[in-house]
């Protein structure tokens, strides 16, 4: 039963950390930009699709292949906000959007992922393991392959928050999440920002995308699961709270692998939604959120 424990909860642990390099890009994109991604799933997949690419097509290392996911899905983010959320936000002035960058986003997630099925096809392509092997412990076995991923998971986040507070450019962009009235009147040039937070949040996506090819098969709607759980797991760390996202991520990784030792697994996923509805009744705020005094 120990053993059993020990199993579940490692892939906990990677799944929270897969789950959290997601539910971070979703929650930074809404903190800044006000504006809920739904197209975030997508660029998970382009990133499955380019370290597919790189490592079985163009037989380049691992590294190199997880590097040029993310940094393809980076540069494709940013011309997301030049090209079609900063056309609408010109054209609504100051009147609410909210909905308006959902049916947005969403008519992009239909764009790529309509695009990726006309450009790679809808097979399931595999993607070999990035690291070989199993690490045996005394309680528990667990594959060199999900440590790579809860590994690389940890180094990206703790990058993330590091140029979030020591980077100019990352204290610009918390700069306008809390305020960007005030950030706009020292200087700092919104859309630059916008840009830049949008494709750090798509960046990460497909970064968790390129690791995680070798554990799920490649295909056009790989990403729309998990972001769907991801959505799920913002709302319950708090809308914009990235240490939230971070907590609620790790919470619910371990939550649905040790669940299944006391429910069916086909329950598994319907876990993160109880748990979301709970909060939301209690807490309508998050877990770390703030209330909105109204």
């Amino acid at each position: 039963m120990w053993q059993s424990l020990a199993d579940f909860l490692v892939q906990g642990v990677v799944l929270g950390g897969l789950y959290a390099l997601i539910a971070v890009g979703i929650s930074l994109i809404f903190g800044v930009l006000d504006v809920i991604n739904v197209a975030h799933g997508e660029f998970f997949a382009v990133g499955g699709y380019l370290v597919f690419m790189a490592v079985v097509l163009l037989h380049f290392g691992p590294a190199l292949g997880i590097a040029a996911a993310a940094v393809g899905a980076f540069l494709l983010g940013l011309a997301v906000y030049p090209l079609l959320l900063a056309p609408l936000r010109r054209r609504v002035g100051r009147r609410p959007s909210g909905p308006l960058y959902l049916v947005l986003t969403l008519g992009l997630s239909t764009f790529m992922q309509n695009s990726l099925l006309a450009l790679a096809g809808g097979e399931y392509l595999q993607v070999p393991p990035h690291v070989r092997g199993i690490l045996d412990l005394p309680f528990t076995s667990v594959s060199y392959q999900r440590l790579f991923v809860l590994a690389t998971a940890a180094a990206l986040l703790a990058g993330l928050f590091a140029f979030l507070k020591l980077h100019r450019y990352g204290l610009a962009v918390r700069a306008v999440a809390q305020d960007p009235d005030a950030a706009q009147s020292v200087g700092i040039v919104l859309g630059r920002v916008f840009a830049l937070t949008l494709a750090l949040g798509v960046g990460l996506a497909g970064a968790s995308g390129a690791l995680m090819a070798p554990l799920f098969n490649v295909y056009p709607a790989v990403g729309f699961p998990l972001t769907v759980k991801a959505f799920a797991i913002t709302i319950l760390g708090g809308m914009g709270n990235l240490v939230g996202a971070l907590v609620a991520a790790l919470v619910l990784g371990i939550a649905e692998a040790l669940a299944v030792m006391v429910i069916p697994s086909e329950w598994q996923n319907l876990i993160a939604f109880a748990v979301m509805i709970g909060v939301l009744l209690v807490r309508p705020q998050g877990i770390l959120g703030r209330a909105v005094v109204r």
